[in-house]
């Protein structure tokens, strides 16, 4: 029984001597406290991991995905967001209509979502409209493809789903170009209906002197992605994404009462945190797992997303669009993404283990709900 009695007193100081040698997160002032200053650390570059920190707190499974953690938190293991994809085909052929910067190729075009819907059964169009220019040259050539996907399937009138300006391209193709009595539908993704910040700071930090330069730049990169590529205008591009432009643009293209309008907002986080703030603009409406992260965005949209946000305002957004400007028509509502995972890229295959969110699900959903509005 001594002998026991020993053994356990050396344990006991031990024990003691191991919590001496390794201050608690309260002796060591460098020592992040919260969650958020865990995150920055690691987006910095900053974090030490000669310790884990997470297991430290206690966060490892503790009901939210904490993606900065050594090792992999349970937590992060997402399931998929939204129901099983299941209807009939939509009634009108669907024409995807890309956004700024993009094509149906490149890296902001729709990746994998066409092939998707046609295995569904829906009848899908990928209209090609310039990557650089205004919405009234931009929906000049959605006209085309739109009357193309008419004449090629034979149909009536078409659905359009609608990413980033792209929505503002339908908008003036219906109203300001007559086209109310084809289009049965736009679903617009993150337009900026009250425009981008980031447009306004654009057209005030780039000297006038430079434009035509710049859209010789953007001709040139644009016709390597684009068939449309040549019909560069970037500086018309940034006017009609300015807030400043955007009450112009409603007051001069209202909603035509023939087409049912909808909307959904992507939310990201520079931190991939939960911002209280974000479930407040999306009006409780929020496609999610409680018990996932939110969405990390994409170090390339951070810059940008600093005024989008509108500096310490922090208004929720995905990047490039705030979720008070992606409001159009009937609000949908939220999902986890910033503004490359809303068309999957880059080349996003399968949900996303942080947040859940499946891009492809996503619009395969969009679509059968469509069908059941009768469209």
């Amino acid at each position: 029984m001594m002998r026991w009695a020993g053994i356990l007193s050396l344990l006991v100081v031990a024990a003691g001597c191991a919590q001496e040698v390794e201050p608690t997160p309260t002796e060591d002032a460098s020592v992040p406290g919260t969650k958020e200053e865990a995150a920055q650390a690691t987006q910095e570059g900053k974090a030490d991991f000669s310790f884990d920190l997470c297991q430290r707190k206690g966060w490892y499974g503790d009901g939210a995905c904490d993606w900065f953690c050594p090792m992999r938190d349970p937590d992060c293991d997402a399931a998929p967001l939204g129901p099983e994809p299941q209807g009939e085909a939509t009634r009108f052929p669907i024409v995807l209509a890309h956004g700024f910067d993009a094509s149906p190729t490149n890296r902001w075009g729709w990746f994998g979502v066409a092939e998707a819907l046609a295995a569904d059964g829906h009848e899908v169009y990928v209209a090609t409209v310039p990557p650089y220019n205004s919405p009234e040259v931009r929906a000049g050539f959605l006209a085309d493809e739109v009357d193309t996907a008419l004449e090629f399937f034979g149909a009536e009138k078409v659905n359009i789903i609608a990413h980033s300006i792209g929505g503002l391209d339908g908008r003036f193709l219906i109203s300001s170009m007559g086209y109310g009595d084809r289009i049965a539908s736009l679903t617009t993704i993150s337009s900026p209906h009250k425009g981008s910040a980031v447009a306004d700071v654009g057209l005030k930090l780039v000297p006038g002197a430079a434009e035509a330069a710049l859209n010789a730049l953007a001709r040139a990169w644009g016709r390597s992605f684009s068939d449309a590529g040549d019909e560069a205008d970037l500086f018309a591009a940034l006017e009609a994404l300015a807030e400043a432009n955007a009450p112009a643009f409603n007051a001069e293209n209202p909603d035509d009462e023939r087409v049912y309008y909808q909307s959904w907002a992507g939310v990201s986080s520079v931190l991939g945190l939960r911002n209280d703030k974000d479930r407040v603009a999306c009006e409780g409406m929020m496609l999610e797992n409680p018990k996932a992260s939110a969405d990390k965005m994409d170090a390339t949209l951070i810059p940008m997303a600093a005024f989008v946000a509108h500096g310490t305002a922090l208004l929720p957004n995905d990047g490039l669009s705030t979720v008070e400007s992606a409001r159009h028509g009937k609000f949908r509502g939220c999902f986890p993404a910033d503004h490359l995972d809303e068309v999957g890229q880059v080349k996003d295959v399968g949900a996303d283990p942080h947040t859940g969110f499946d891009h492809v699900r996503f619009y395969r959903n969009v679509a059968f709900e469509l069908t059941a509005l009768g469209f």
